[in-house]
């Protein structure tokens, strides 16, 4: 057996995840070979047709890759865009972080937000007031509740509950409030709005996961002459006494390298692990407990005279959340979604025409004629379930097996299985993997 070229990583998935721990260890001199098939999907909005996602000013690992990658000048159709509620009677309330220093932005924004009564409002600044002067402490039981809970304890309202809380639960972790862990809600919620005002800041992305993301690494590797090779039929990954030994492909090809890399969905990981792993190692068997949640995504078309990129929760509605955006064709163009709620189980004619009903609903002088369905999508691995106890479940990128790592959306970030989370995940992944070689 011929012994692996030094410094060698062989990566299993040549999606996002996979295409981004390529780049950041080819960058530092690694031999990488990446290995692809069709079958292989990231999952979790992250895969290379799914269009850019709105991104917040915390998504600091996005913003940094973004700047990386940028060399056509695509950043220029970017647009920053409020973060909109419409309340059950028809107003629109946006939230506006203020530009102030300390503790100053959160309460002034918190106080000029009308989408929370006065009463909601003082509950809530009383209630982070006092964490921030260690007057009282925050329970040390938060991942064993509902966020829904922790509100309720908070005094946040019924009202408060369904009209903000849910929707920018169902947006920021695609996750009812009444399933998701309340430590999951309180760290979101501190990340995003507690700090500094850029933080909140929303800036909806032009073009796709591929052409923002995907194309511009796979160029970047390939004119550094990395390896992508595209498989027909899936390999084996087999083990040794020590670790990973080889990667098997159809035609008998072995491939050996220093480290391997699963850069895949947890399904297609759980395919390539052998049965005697997943016993032998909590953190394998762990990963079979991870729950995805399903998403329907209705794409629209209307014609428009002042077209303009908005984000609108929409509480208390069929669908949570409605993004639109104006390419240079006179139209705009909405995109409705939902997840794991009872619009999954309507046919898309019946979902075209609910979409379209929410669209004449939300935007009065709308012509049910003017709107037209562009596609239907379902999405089976579009989130992860985040309720109590889930976040023990998603493993470290560093597996049991000492020359196997993991990346992916879906590992432990502290993020939601988002696009965020799947660029950290590779960034610790590459970290790990140049510590390993020090």
């Amino acid at each position: 057996m011929t012994a692996p070229p030094p410094h060698s990583v062989l990566v299993l998935g040549a999606g996002l995840a996979g295409l981004a721990i390529a780049y950041h260890l080819h960058q530092q001199g690694y031999h990488v070979t990446l290995l692809d098939h069709p079958d292989w999907l990231d999952g979790f909005r992250t895969d290379a047709s799914q269009p850019a996602p709105i991104v917040l000013g915390c998504h600091q690992e996005t913003r940094r890759i973004l700047r990386a990658l940028d060399r056509e000048g695509s950043s220029e159709a970017d647009r920053t865009i409020p973060l909109e509620f419409r309340l059950p009677d028809g107003r629109i309330a946006p939230y506006q972080s203020a530009r102030l220093p300390g503790a100053f932005q959160w309460m002034m924004s918190l106080f000029s937000f009308h989408g929370l009564s006065w009463q909601d409002r003082w509950r809530l600044f009383s209630h982070v007031e006092q964490i921030w002067e260690q007057a009282q402490t925050l329970p040390a039981d938060l991942e064993n509740r509902t966020a829904d809970e922790w509100l309720t304890a908070t005094g946040q309202s019924p009202e408060a509950r369904e009209r903000i809380w849910d929707p920018l639960a169902q947006w920021l972790a695609s996750n009812a409030l009444t399933r998701l862990s309340a430590a999951t809600f309180v760290h979101l919620l501190s990340t995003v709005f507690l700090r500094d005002a850029s933080d909140a800041q929303l800036t909806h992305l032009a073009g796709s996961i591929g052409h923002r993301f995907m194309a511009p690494m796979k160029q970047a590797l390939q004119q550094r002459h990395a390896r992508i090779v595209s498989l027909t039929h899936r390999p084996t990954l087999r083990f040794g006494q020590t670790g990973v030994s080889e990667v098997l492909l159809h035609d008998d090809t072995r491939l050996r390298a220093d480290r391997y890399i699963i850069a895949l969905s947890y399904q297609n990981l759980l395919q390539l692990v052998p049965e005697r792993l997943l016993t032998r190692y909590a953190y394998f068997a762990q990963i079979t407990e991870l729950t995805s949640l399903s998403e329907v995504v209705i794409q629209l078309a209307c014609p428009t005279t002042k077209p303009r990129p908005r984000l609108l929760l929409l509480p208390g509605r069929p669908f949570h959340q409605l993004t639109s955006t104006s390419p240079e064709s006179g139209e705009i163009e909405y995109r409705l979604s939902a997840v794991g709620n009872q619009l999954t189980e309507l046919n898309d004619d019946q979902l075209v025409e609910a979409a379209q009903t929410e669209v004449c609903e939300l935007f009065s002088g709308t012509a049910r004629e003017d709107v037209t369905a562009r596609s239907v999508i379902r999405e089976n691995y579009a989130a992860l379930l985040l309720a109590p106890g889930a976040a023990q479940l998603r493993p470290l990128q560093q597996s049991p097996i000492e020359n196997l790592l993991v990346t992916g959306a879906w590992t432990d970030t502290g993020w939601p299985a988002n696009l965020e989370s799947a660029l950290v995940s590779a960034h610790r992944c590459a970290e790990l993997v140049a510590g390993h070689a020090t």
